[in-house]
């Protein structure tokens, strides 16, 4: 079969390849894929820097939805034709971890594209716990788009943030796949959303969609301006991606008993924070990564009970996939990117 694979690591190592087809094991199931959506974890595998020993060709593409092909011993409830989107999420399901319900907290934790080959192919062979059903109304494209950025979004806001009906948000890099999933997920449920980018285009398009307000942190101090746009009351939950310098810039534009929710270290691995405001303020950092299968299951139960539909910037042909990750690496699109398999 045919697979956007690397055969060495870098862009110019990018490109249509032949690869073996997936089989069904136990408990597995084939996935035709119809489209697969990129991340910028792509990006990462691609470069060499998360230090995973590949195997080439490597399949890159973490997210994915399609058809049920073929299914393995032991699959029951799952039909070939079986309209399902992909959790690229790989936990052990034996461990203290996945048997208390905690899948991405699992010390044997892989992700498809990542660790394994992933959905920029013809096919490709997940678990069975790993597919899900996904609401008739969206496209295998709008589908493939809801798995690492609104898995991890819905993490981020309802789980791991705690967030409450009518609470203040911050979302932090709204040009990022991650902070579009943060927005749609939040915006029916925030009293008011801001936030920021380096971007005012892509500012007025936040706005556009319904943000509150919008702060360019290359131009203003961002807590200084969130207090200013608040009141001085500040927000209850700020949910960040990049890490670095952005964390404690977070703490500032928190109220008292406020919490930071932290995804990603995109600008930076280790941050500088004011101590002083962290007890004195009562404020949390919490850390969050991809989601759990109640996580999965309830962000899906949302979309559909919202008629939410994701943010496609462009789809590209299969035959251009290499096109869309350099695309991607430029980072001028606002939505998602997606790559049309099998159309």
């Amino acid at each position: 079969m045919k697979a956007i694979a690397l055969t060495g690591y870098g862009h110019e190592n990018v490109s249509l390849q032949d690869v073996a087809e997936p089989e069904a094991g136990p408990g597995e199931v084939v996935v035709r894929i119809k489209a697969a959506a990129l991340n910028h974890l792509d990006l990462f595998t691609l470069s060499g820097v998360l230090g995973i020993e590949h195997q080439w060709p490597h399949p890159l593409g973490a997210d994915g939805a399609g058809e049920i092909e073929t299914t393995g011993d032991g699959v029951k409830g799952l039909k070939p034709g079986t309209r399902v989107m992909i959790n690229p999420a790989h936990s052990c399901r034996q461990c203290e971890l996945c048997r208390a319900g905690e899948q991405s907290e699992c010390p044997r934790f892989r992700m498809l594209g990542e660790h394994l080959p992933g959905t920029l192919a013809e096919k490709v062979v997940v678990p069975q716990t790993n597919v899900y059903p996904f609401p008739e109304d969206l496209s295998f494209v709008e589908a493939a788009a809801l798995g690492v950025t609104f898995i991890t979004a819905y993490r981020m806001l309802f789980t791991r943030g705690q967030m409450r009906p009518g609470e203040w948000l911050l979302i932090t890099g709204i040009g990022g796949g991650l902070a579009q999933s943060l927005f749609q997920l939040a915006r029916p449920v925030a009293g008011r959303v801001f936030v920021t980018s380096s971007s005012q285009e892509k500012l007025d398009k936040a706005l556009a969609m319904g943000a509150t307000a919008g702060v360019n942190y290359s131009e203003e101090d961002v807590g200084k301006a969130i207090r200013q746009k608040t009141g001085k009351r500040g927000v209850d939950l700020v949910v960040d991606s990049a890490g670095g310098p952005s964390i404690d810039q977070a703490l500032s534009a928190l109220r008292k008993g406020g919490r930071v929710v932290v995804a990603g270290a995109t600008a930076g691995q280790k941050a500088e924070i004011n101590v002083n405001r962290l007890f004195w303020n009562q404020l949390s950092i919490v850390g969050s990564t991809m989601g759990s299968d109640t996580d999965v299951a309830d962000m899906l139960r949302l979309v559909s009970g919202s008629g939410l539909r994701p943010l496609i910037h462009a789809t590209y042909p299969f035959e251009e996939g290499a096109a869309a990750l350099a695309e991607l690496e430029r980072q001028e699109h606002f939505g998602k990117l997606v790559v049309e398999v099998n159309p």
